[in-house]
């Protein structure tokens, strides 16, 4: 082991609190399997053992190994596909901070990914019934909110993948591009129809370019 791992493992060890770790474990299977759940029958559920497994990376994170960089990610990420409560994520974020060592920002930016992630998530299904109840609409209005509400399913995703880190630089470019041109669809309707185009005239828009760096 490098000195830096072997630091945040004594780090890791001086700090580790069991009754915290058992708790949040009971939180976890609380929120996904049920208030009521037997907590000592659901402990090695698949689901609550990547949970608490991809916790103690996290905490080894915060403790500066340089081998769990990028763990509160995950972290963030399960949370938000196990549809964890506020409380368990905020108590996850203050045992995050039992480890985490000057200079590190594993433990706020586990809780802010996890807390948009979860909306986002919520927002994506709400967005697209939006979208196709708009779409029922008989007026350049309706086809103009339609093509934004699709572009916003489109940004959102995109939102989603950059709070993600997803490694698919391909797909976030073609979300952001297909959310722009449902964009530029809607400008469309309202430069065609709008008794005033002008407010629909956004072609002097500039957008930013690689030479702009």
């Amino acid at each position: 082991m490098n000195t830096t791992h072997e630091q945040a493992l004594a780090r890791y060890h001086t700090a580790y609190d069991n009754v915290i770790y058992t708790y949040i474990r009971h939180q976890v299977i609380a929120d996904t399997i049920g208030a009521d759940a037997d907590f000592a029958r659901h402990a090695d559920d698949t689901a609550v053992v990547d949970f608490m497994n991809t916790l103690i990376d996290v905490c080894l994170e915060c403790c500066g190994s340089d081998r769990h960089s990028g763990a509160h990610i995950r972290l963030a990420r399960l949370a938000s596909w196990s549809k964890l409560s506020q409380a368990t994520i905020n108590t996850v974020y203050q045992y995050l901070l039992i480890f985490q060592q000057a200079g590190i920002n594993a433990a706020e930016d586990f809780e802010s990914i996890a807390k948009s992630l979860a909306r986002v998530y919520a927002g994506q299904m709400e967005i697209s019934m939006s979208a196709a109840h708009a779409n029922g609409v008989h007026s350049w209005q309706g086809r103009t909110a339609y093509q934004l509400l699709v572009a916003a399913e489109y940004l959102v995703k995109s939102a989603e993948l950059l709070l993600d880190r997803h490694d698919e630089d391909a797909y976030l470019r073609e979300k952001l591009m297909h959310g722009l041109n449902r964009i530029t669809g809607a400008l469309y309707e309202g430069v065609r129809y709008a008794e005033k185009p002008s407010l629909f005239d956004f072609s002097r828009t500039y957008f930013p370019r690689e030479t702009d760096v």
